[in-house]
Parts: C-alpha cells; structure tokens; sequence
C-alpha cells in the first residue's frame, strides 16, 4: 500500500519577488499511503524551495548549455537578447551556451522566469527533463543529422586528438595575443586576444575576442598541428585555422593560417598568416580565467601601433603571400617559429 510519489513533480511557476513571501505548494518525493497526498505550506522563497529540490540531480555546464541554445532557437533571442533581458554581460550568456560555466542559482532562477514569461508554465524542474524530451517542450525535434561531433569528423580522428591532447594539451592553455596582417591598412598589423581551456573531458576549449567580437569552438592537436574551428553566433560566421605546434616544450609562440570572413555586405572570404604569443597562463579556476581574457580584450588596442611588432615577425608574416606561384597563400613549416621561446628570444636568434 506505499508507492513513491514521481520525483519531477510539477511546480507552479515561479512569480517575480520583490521582497515578499508567497504561499505554495509542493507534493513530497517522500514515500506516502495510497490515496494520500502530502501539501507543504507556508511563507517561503518559492525559488530557494525549487532550487533545494533539485540538487540531488544538477545538471551539467554542457547539459545546460545543449538546453540553453533550443531555448535560443525557440524564443528566437539572440545572446545578446538574453544578456540584456537579465541585465548580465554578454560575455556571460557565452560561457553559459558554451558550456564553460553552469549559472548560479540566482540567475538560473532569472532565466528560468524570462522564459516562463514566454513559455507559460515553465520551471526550474523543466530544466531536468531529457534532452528530447526538452526539444519536445520547446516544439523542436532532434536534428536528423550532425547530432554528434563525430557525425561530420571521423572517430579516429577525435581519438587521436583526445589522446594528443591527454599528453600535451595543457602545454597550449594559457592566453594569448594574435599578429596578424591587416586587411585594410596595408603594412599595418591587428592583434585579436584567444584563450585555450582543456575542459573535464580533455578536449581543448578555443575563443577568439576583439572589441565586441567573439568566436567560440574547439582545437583539435594532430600530428604536428592544432586545428581550430570556432563560431561567432551573433554573426552567424565561422572561423579555421591550423597552426604548426610544439612537440615537447611548452609553447610560447606557435604561427599558421586564419580563414574567416570580413565585415563587409557580402561576408567576403579572407585568409591571413598569424603569429600567436602566450602573454599568460591560467589561474585553472574558469571563472577567474574569463575574467583575464575579458579584461585582455578591453585593454588591447587591436590596430598595432606602427613600429610596434618586431621587424622579426613582420616579415614573417608578410613572406607567407610572396612566392613563385600567384594566389597560394602558405607557412611553410620547416620555416615555422613556433616554440618553446619568448618573441624576443626568437627574434635575437634569427637576427644572430
């Protein structure tokens, strides 16, 4: 005669608090007598109750960060959309869909009421459900395709690079500043700030930021080179990049190629040469860490002052596009300067 009540009950939806308590109730996942019911009531934060009855079960950074783009999708909000609506940083939304932070409880709450502004009905305990059964919710459906990273790049692949990444990955976390030619302004260089995190499951975490402009995505480290794939969702483009690595030191500075597109009407297609310099390790704590890289954006000037980069590395990237065959751009990797050394320690060498 005893059965355990469902452990998912249904909550009312969360009203706005201002100061004030509100009467609720919530059936118990305690074990009753059939034909019995349990109401707790009372004055109570409704939002501390929900969030207390979740705990047993919290959701993941990348779980939560899988539900937060269907919401996106389904509310049609952009990040930037979010961010405002919650009056937080848009950086923060970022880490959330990238799936480098889980929100606290206190925003978890405040999201949780944007959307039941939208979505009538909506609670924290939604945030539990299956993922399916979420996309079901939202009236979305599983993609039929690309519904894993393995899906459009091969296992053996991923295999290789977790396993690369397992011995030396953490050797390439760490902050770093990019060189890079200009596109509209010939002879003059622009720097953009990237930080590489190896998240729990060992894979390497890329971002790229310039002003108001952030791409996400991951590296992959083959053989002898770190491949990179990241998205700027606001823009809706994509970014590449392969870069020559460092089989043994720690690096300081690694170059290769950038594919991306301009900010100009047509998105027009544009590669570069890049020289990337470590100008900073990682605290290891996530959050700390995306406060050096946004503070590193905020105090870099992205347009090089003239004379500023090394003669060194200037006419190392600009020799990329000169060559016997027009059109192809290339760095060659017997003359790669990626190492396990400072610029400066680079630069005096080839100069002796």
């Amino acid at each position: 005669n005893v059965f355990p009540v469902a452990q998912k009950a249904p909550i009312a939806r969360l009203p706005s608090h201002k100061g004030r308590c509100e009467s609720f109730s919530l059936v118990t996942k305690t074990p009753l007598r059939k034909g019995a019911s349990a109401r707790i009531s009372g004055c109570i934060w409704l939002h501390e109750m929900a969030l207390s009855a979740r705990r047993d079960g919290e959701m993941t950074a990348t779980d939560f960060s899988e539900k937060l783009k269907i919401v996106l999708k389904a509310l049609v909000v952009s990040r930037t959309g979010l961010a405002s609506g919650l009056n937080v940083d848009k950086s923060l939304v970022g880490r959330w869909a990238s799936g480098a932070v889980r929100p606290s409880e206190h925003n978890l709450a405040n999201i949780t009421r944007y959307v039941a502004e939208r979505i009538p009905g909506f609670t924290l305990f939604d945030w539990d459900r299956e993922i399916n059964d979420f996309r079901t919710l939202f009236g979305a459906t599983a993609p039929e395709s690309m519904q894993s990273i393995t899906d459009w790049i091969p296992a053996s692949f991923l295999e290789e690079a977790n396993r690369t990444s397992a011995k030396r990955g953490a050797n390439y976390c760490g902050l770093w500043k990019s060189t890079r030619a200009s596109y509209d302004l010939p002879g003059r260089f622009i720097h953009d700030i990237c930080i590489i995190q190896q998240s729990k499951d060992g894979r390497l975490r890329f971002r790229v930021g310039v002003e108001g402009v952030r791409y996400e995505g991951w590296s992959l480290l083959l053989q002898h080179q770190v491949f990179s794939v990241a998205f700027d969702q606001d823009s809706g483009t994509m970014m590449f990049s392969i870069f020559n690595g460092v089989a043994r030191q720690k690096p300081q500075i690694v170059d290769g190629l950038n594919l991306a597109t301009l900010r100009d009407a047509g998105g027009s297609p544009a590669a570069s040469a890049s020289v990337l310099e470590r100008i900073s390790d990682l605290t290891g704590d996530d959050e700390a860490d995306d406060a050096l890289f946004e503070k590193a954006i905020a105090e870099l000037s992205p347009l090089a002052p003239e004379g500023s980069v090394d003669d060194v590395i200037a006419a190392h990237l600009l020799r990329t596009v000169q060559g016997e065959e027009a059109g192809i751009l290339r760095l060659l990797f017997g003359e790669s300067i990626a190492r396990g050394a400072t610029v400066g320690e680079i630069a005096s060498a080839i100069r002796s």
